[in-house]
């Protein structure tokens, strides 16, 4: 781990609002301490839903729009700059071989990053557009660093604590559940809140939104009924760790690769 700040923060997602989701907090934090933010996002998002609230949009249209709000949103947390594919929704894993692994290579070399952060094996959700993204990053991060053998680059997938993606049932890699670093989004996780709440054309934007402010205004624990007590007692033995119930994300750092995640105490920056 280095404590040195990054100059240059590439990430490589696969919808609009993927990155928000993801690690919202941690865009507005690294752009507030001087980094330059620069998302790729592969597709359009165009078979997501057609609006939220008061806001009705047609199928065609979804695509264009999604976009417009993305770029809305990453101005509002910092990003310096974001890539638009453009390819369709549900569509990455249709593309010929190699095609999205040459595209994410050609920005990696315009933007000479010092971290890279994308999805892990399982993309969170199993999605395949997810899977695909994280296929294809991961292939032209370790392209890179072959012709760059001296550059300092890290490769980080976002992940949770193994005991939340545990309780939740989730099917996740085990990088996905072996988080090395834990960025503390306490003074920015209100304009995560507030990102997700522009992505006005999605329902899990705005779920997603309602559930971070629910958790991080109240007390944490209650949200876990029942296993409210049991959670408890596994955060006190993990605090040691480096865990925290402060508004947190969290990353797995997959290059250069740890050994023994058990043993690891969380780093606080990349």
């Amino acid at each position: 781990m280095t404590s040195k700040q990054p100059k240059k923060i590439l990430l490589f997602f696969a919808h609009p609002d993927d990155e928000t989701s993801s690690c919202g907090g941690t865009i507005s934090k690294y752009s507030r301490l001087g980094s330059e933010i620069f998302v790729c996002t592969a597709t359009n998002g165009n078979k997501g839903d057609l609006g939220t609230g008061d806001l009705v949009l047609k199928r065609e249209e979804l695509g264009s729009f999604r976009e417009n709000e993305e770029k809305v949103v990453l101005k509002f947390l910092g990003a310096k700059k974001v890539y638009q594919l453009g390819y369709d929704d549900q569509g990455l894993e249709l593309l010929t071989e190699f095609v999205l692994e040459n595209q994410f290579f050609d920005i990696l070399k315009n933007i000479n990053p010092d971290i890279v952060i994308t999805f892990g094996e399982r993309g969170y959700s199993g999605h395949t557009d997810h899977i695909e993204t994280h296929i294809s990053a991961t292939n032209a991060f370790f392209r890179y660093i072959k012709v760059n053998p001296k550059k300092n680059i890290k490769l980080f997938y976002t992940s949770m604590p193994k005991f939340f993606a545990e309780f939740r049932n989730m099917d996740l890699s085990e990088a996905e559940k072996s988080p090395s670093v834990a960025i503390d989004i306490s003074d920015t996780w209100k304009n995560k809140v507030t990102a997700l709440r522009m992505y006005r054309s999605q329902n899990d934007a705005q779920e997603i939104a309602k559930m971070f402010e629910t958790v991080y205004s109240g007390n944490y624990f209650e949200n876990f009924g029942e296993a409210k007590d049991q959670i408890i007692s596994i955060f006190e033995k993990l605090k040691h760790y480096g865990y925290s119930t402060n508004p947190t994300e969290y990353f797995h750092q997959a290059y250069p690769s740890l050994k023994k995640y058990n043993d690891i105490f969380l780093s606080k920056t990349f």
